[in-house]
């Protein structure tokens, strides 16, 4: 199943609703807008969800997740919940409009049994039981196959993933695990962005510590990961963690933040095709965030959920909710970053007031 809407609500700042989600899907907004807090909003529900630590360890906020089945239009899970101070006010599961779990602060129900779970644990984190309850290991199973990835944040001081939750796998081990058929594969791909690389290995610093090390083609000295400029490392790790990740048959949806972030025309606009034909390819739902204008340009807008700013609130504009809008667009012949860099949407939305 795919991720077809989210929304969620913490003190101080809301998405109303991220809509008509597809198997690939750009954030694009201004800075300060929300794209990254979205991700980390997805990070911190699933991770919940799983009872980890959640990233920014927020003890109060709620949040509503809808999903759907490409292969049958007709299925659909709703499933949401409001936690405050650490305690659930609030929870609830249908699918195709039966009502599985119904739950208040006073009372908690399973198909309109009465049940007592513990006041701070949902009842799809302890009712796991793919037997007897089918749904809620669908919706877990979702839940622990979302991982994610922020492109500004792989830099020399990061990438060693010791307790980071924004980026948990560290490159070492990412080299490691390439097969050599997928290593043969990164290397191609690295040429084809313009790094002329000839091999990479990992060896061990220090006890304990395991760097990466390369060699480009054509130059004598070879370098280790903390020597490599931000756009080859991001480039270079990026390649990799897709490469490992597809190997994980629970995956569902990956989350890249950032994603173009330092790169210039030609690396940013193909490092974005690969990763964008790889998940269409391999059927993994892909919800990446960028503002970067040449990315933007390779990426169809019918793909876009454009983010869009009112005080504390951020809600949506993408191609169903606002299909008129979208069809005079093209109709401009301008290119796709100038939907976003214009006055465009502005002025259509003030004719339609």
């Amino acid at each position: 199943m795919i991720l077809s809407s989210f929304a969620y609500k913490e003190q101080g700042w809301e998405l109303t609703e991220l809509s008509h989600l597809q198997s690939v899907n750009l954030l694009v907004a201004r800075n300060a807008t929300g794209k990254t807090r979205t991700i980390r909003a997805l990070q911190n529900v699933t991770s919940f969800l799983q009872m980890k630590q959640t990233f920014m360890n927020i003890r109060s906020f709620e949040a509503t997740l809808k999903f759907g089945k490409v292969e049958n239009p007709n299925w659909k899970m709703d499933y949401s919940f409001k936690i405050n101070e650490g305690v659930v006010e609030k929870e609830e599961l249908i699918v195709n409009g039966a009502v599985l779990i119904k739950r208040t602060k006073a009372i908690a129900k399973y198909e309109n049994k009465r049940i007592n779970p513990p006041s701070e644990k949902l009842v799809v984190q302890i009712r796991r039981d793919k037997d007897l309850y089918p749904e809620i290991e669908l919706l877990m199973l979702w839940a622990e196959g979302v991982t994610a990835v922020s492109c500004s944040d792989i830099n020399p001081f990061t990438i060693l993933g010791v307790g980071n939750l924004i980026n948990p796998y560290n490159f070492s081990d990412l080299v490691d695990a390439l097969s050599p058929s997928e290593m043969k594969k990164v290397l191609s791909t690295a040429k084809e962005l313009g790094y002329n690389i000839a091999s990479i290995k990992t060896l061990e610093a220090t006890r304990g510590i395991r760097i990466v090390q390369l060699k480009e083609i054509s130059i004598s000295n070879e370098l280790v990961d903390m020597q490599l400029s931000s756009g080859m490392l991001r480039t270079l790790y990026l390649l990799c963690f897709v490469s490992i990740i597809k190997h994980n048959k629970n995956l569902s949806l990956l989350l890249i933040d950032d994603m173009g972030e330092g790169l210039d025309y030609r690396r940013s606009t193909n490092l974005g095709k690969i990763v964008f034909d790889d998940c269409e390819l391999n059927g993994l739902q892909l919800i990446a965030s960028s503002n970067d204008a040449f990315l933007m340009d390779v990426v169809d807008i019918a793909n876009w959920q454009i983010l869009r700013r009112k005080g504390n609130k951020v809600n949506t504009i993408n191609q169903a909710l606002n299909p008129e809008l979208f069809r005079k667009f093209r109709m401009t012949g301008l290119s796709n970053f100038d939907l976003f860099s214009s006055d465009f949407i502005d002025s259509y939305l003030s004719r339609k007031k």
